[in-house]
């Protein structure tokens, strides 16, 4: 590969090994918007690379996108191959899969497939196949993702897996969990469906009978001004928008599990790394993302029910307190087994691997 486009909606911190994997085998270019500074991204900050601003029109009252400044920055400067977001509302996204298969690019897909479709219908499964045959491969972000593609009818040649997963700077490869850890760790973005809220009333009904339990919450967004006026407790400890892995994992070193109880994504990773056996609920489309289907229930985190809000939280905490030691640790154990796991090797070198096939 001599020339690499990569397009994104926005591109954020954990992309950051991916960009260095692929500077490393080609010129890259990275077409992309910037983030709203209330929105809790922190993005990529790069000197080496051209990055060119593509802000985004909605058409249709949002159904519908396209993304300005791709159609040309592709035609002027053709590339060799292209890395694009697989959305298929991005109307950018089925220009750039025609306008590539008549020039000879190749176009590698990157997307989540189906797994948030409770019900596929026909024309949905239409689209995903079309975008799986008109691209030189379609990079499922995790084997669940994989098998939905599969499911609609996609062909299995055209599909590839690269975890979605991130590698941390520093993790607790070297600390081991003892089961007196009082914390619960929340990391993520604080916005809607985050649902901290019921994280909040669950540990406060864990605490009725573990009273020295106290809740982290790292993040900042778009709620948390509101979140922190509503839970001004001393148990409820807000450390804001923290970026550096160190700090994040010094704060870890107190907590027991790490739990999201909205909508989950990447966290679940975090989690991992932490050797936090992640909690989330087991409504799989509903995530935000399809990581969350790395939580094995019982094994490597756990599951509660999603309408049993925070009831079905406080439940589940009140299990892992009631672990035994040796039970905790395995779970424990597990947890940042998958995390090592998902990095051997890392998301961006897998991803290097396959644009290389």
């Amino acid at each position: 590969m001599s020339k690499v486009f990569y397009i994104q909606p926005i591109l954020t911190s954990y992309r950051q090994d991916l960009v260095t994997q692929l500077e490393g085998v080609a010129k890259l270019t990275i077409l992309c918007d910037v983030p709203t500074n209330k929105s809790g991204f922190s993005t990529v900050r790069n000197d080496k690379t051209l990055q060119v601003r593509c802000p985004h029109l909605y058409l249709l009252g949002g159904r519908l996108l396209w993304q300005q400044g791709v159609r040309k920055a592709v035609i002027q400067d053709k590339p060799e191959v292209v890395l694009a977001c697989a959305n298929v509302r991005d109307l950018t996204y089925w220009w750039l899969l025609f306008w590539a298969r008549r020039n000879g690019v190749k176009v590698f897909s990157h997307g989540q497939g189906l797994y948030s479709k409770r019900h596929v219908g026909g024309l949905i499964a239409w689209l995903y196949r079309t975008a799986a045959r008109l691209s030189h491969r379609y990079v499922c972000y995790t084997e669940l993702s994989r098998q939905t593609m599969l499911a609609a009818g996609c062909p299995p040649e055209k599909l590839a897996v690269a975890d979605n997963a991130i590698r941390f700077s520093v993790d607790a490869a070297n600390m081991q969990k003892t089961s007196t850890e009082q914390g619960v760790l929340f990391v993520g973005r604080l916005r809607e469906q985050c649902n901290l809220e019921h994280l909040v009333d669950a540990v406060a009904r864990l605490r009725i009978r573990h009273p020295e339990v106290v809740l982290h919450v790292v993040g900042s967004g778009e709620l948390e001004a509101d979140y922190r006026a509503r839970f001004d407790q001393v148990w409820v400890i807000f450390h804001g928008a923290v970026y550096d892995d160190a700090r994040i994992l010094e704060i870890s070193r107190d907590c027991r599990v790490g739990c999201y109880p909205g909508n989950a994504g990447l966290s679940v990773v975090h989690y991992f790394a932490l050797r936090l056996p992640p909690l989330v609920h087991s409504d799989m489309p509903a995530h935000m993302g399809p990581e969350p289907s790395y939580v094995q229930d019982g094994v490597n985190g756990m599951l509660f029910s999603r309408e049993q809000k925070a009831e079905g939280i406080a439940a589940a905490l009140e299990k892992i307190w009631g672990l035994p030691i040796a039970e905790y640790q395995a779970l424990s154990t597990a947890a940042f087994s998958e995390y090592e796991r998902l990095n051997s090797p890392s998301m961006g070198e897998k991803m290097v691997r396959i644009l290389r096939d």
